[in-house]
């Protein structure tokens, strides 16, 4: 090999290398002052389409023996605790097929509906967040989304209830069906409220259209469509 191709090479891998290195002080950086320690060791680190490293780090089990566990870090913040549905789909070279496989959907051809819901997701945030500053809950299961036009029958009466509602009426799912909201009561512990399209077929469980789609899954798709 000729020096010049040769020094070429080198630099070339020499210039790799520290990259790879670069990304993994990043992440140790934002890691250790999630964690609040510098002494926390490392390992298993691999970086995923979207600016996304997964690994393990050294932490303690429940009996103070020492123990690796799964971290996330998306761009700058770190999930300590992912589920496996965020492992799955974060820590994939492929995300959308991840997804699709984990939520039992085709997200391309279902965009259309998907970005529907993910948009009356986020309509119906601001109003539920509001009914909560006012009466230090969300809506009961029983009194659902419609406590946030009216002044719900059932349960608790609301406080400070805004002339003409938070919202003048409650959408339906792009298939016409009710969306599902849960959240039940328990007196002094604030309980997030769970809201899904239950897909085509209104039924919970099933695939494609017929899929459930979660409020959930929202950081996922926000994800995707910054790919």
């Amino acid at each position: 090999m000729p020096r010049f191709t040769a020094a070429i090479s080198s630099f070339t891998l020499l210039a790799f290398l520290h990259g790879c290195a670069s990304t993994e002080e990043q992440v140790s950086q934002v890691m250790d002052e999630s964690l609040d320690s510098t002494s926390t060791t490392y390992k298993d680190m691999a970086t995923y389409p979207g600016n996304v490293t997964c690994g393990k780090y050294m932490d303690r089990d429940f009996e103070g023996f020492p123990v690796y566990k799964d971290f996330v870090v998306v761009d700058t913040e770190a999930n300590l605790r992912p589920t496996p549905l965020d492992l799955a789909i974060y820590c994939s070279e492929d995300p959308i097929g991840a997804l699709n496989a984990a939520l039992n959907i085709d997200f391309e051809s279902q965009r259309v509906q998907i970005q529907a819901v993910i948009q009356d997701f986020r309509m119906l945030a601001e109003p539920l967040s509001r009914y909560e500053d006012d009466n230090r809950h969300y809506p009961w299961t029983e009194q659902g989304l419609q406590a946030l036009v009216e002044p719900s029958p059932f349960g608790n009466p609301s406080i400070n209830f805004p002339e003409g509602g938070y919202i003048k009426s409650v959408p339906d799912d792009p298939w016409g069906n009710r969306y599902d909201y849960v959240c039940p009561p328990f007196a002094g512990i604030k309980v997030v409220y769970q809201l899904q399209s239950l897909g085509a077929d209104g039924k919970a469980g099933g695939s494609g259209d017929n899929a459930d789609i979660k409020h959930t899954y929202l950081p996922y798709f926000d994800r995707l469509s910054d790919l």
